[in-house]
């Protein structure tokens, strides 16, 4: 199957799930599944559960079989964008060129739609047809990922205040990005029951990945490391983790799907 191809199906069955999620039932909480549903279906690339999918398939699982555990990354990086975007965090008012949550559904709205969602994200973990140990490795990698050392810790960092460098803003590109796309690749891996030096690898691989994506990232908005190191050398650190996630992709066989997704994540203009 043509890499694309792959990529088109991959975020054709994550789209159809998360659409269904949420749909009204008429039980008065309708209102927030609205609010729910809304950042989660106006837009997105699906690069994580894309990524959870097909390490999962790399692993010998059926892709069909990990759906709800590859959805769950996505209703995690979800409540992620929806907190982001609030007025204490990152004030943002717009979100892939629609209003923010806060903005459409009132900031209290926003703040129980990403708690729901976080919350929702475990559920689906549980909803995959995959043995229960498997279940606990992928909420132990989730939690792992949302908590200190990743999404909430790396949110922290960035609202510190403090004066960037480049070793600041690499740990908090590690937690507040990376750290979940590391966890969609090593969830894949562990859903379909690898070993744990698989599932660090594909991890490893997801973090480098994940750090190229950031770095791409600070090219197109002109900020992060683009505005500290200027865009020559962001452009240098872009090729860089890009290598490095090449390299990691040795220890798995039939890579060449992730290999063009690498490369047109690395070099996208969007």
């Amino acid at each position: 199957m043509d890499p694309m191809e792959r990529y088109e199906k991959y975020r054709a069955m994550a789209d159809y799930w998360l659409e269904g999620r949420f749909a009204p039932v008429g039980d008065g909480f309708d209102g927030l599944r609205q609010a729910m549903a809304y950042t989660l279906t106006t837009g997105g690339k699906r690069v994580r559960p894309v990524l959870c999918l097909e390490f999962a398939r790399l692993c010998g699982a059926d892709p069909e079989d990990v759906l709800p555990v590859a959805c769950a990354v996505e209703l995690l990086h979800t409540y992620s964008l929806i907190h982001d975007d609030l007025p204490c965090m990152d004030d943002a008012g717009e979100r892939r060129g629609q209003p923010s949550s806060h903005i459409k559904f009132g900031e209290a709205n926003a703040v129980l739609a990403g708690d729901c969602l976080q919350a929702e994200a475990f559920a689906a973990v549980c909803d995959g047809e995959i043995p229960a140990e498997d279940k606990f490795r992928c909420c132990r990698i989730l939690s792992e990922a949302a908590g200190i050392g990743g999404v909430c810790g790396g949110q922290f960092m960035d609202l510190s205040g403090a004066e960037p460098t480049a070793d600041t803003l690499t740990a908090t590109d590690e937690a507040k990005t990376a750290a979940l796309i590391a966890a969609a690749c090593a969830m894949g891996a562990a859903a379909a029951g690898a070993d744990e030096e698989t599932v660090n690898a594909a991890r490893d691989f997801g973090a480098a990945l994940g750090m190229a994506f950031q770095c791409r990232d600070d090219l197109l908005d002109g900020d992060g490391f683009c505005a500290l190191l200027g865009p020559e050398k962001c452009q240098e650190m872009t090729e860089a983790y890009t290598r490095d996630a090449y390299r990691l992709l040795e220890a798995f066989d039939d890579t060449d799907f992730l290999r063009a997704l690498t490369e047109k994540l690395a070099g996208r203009e969007s």
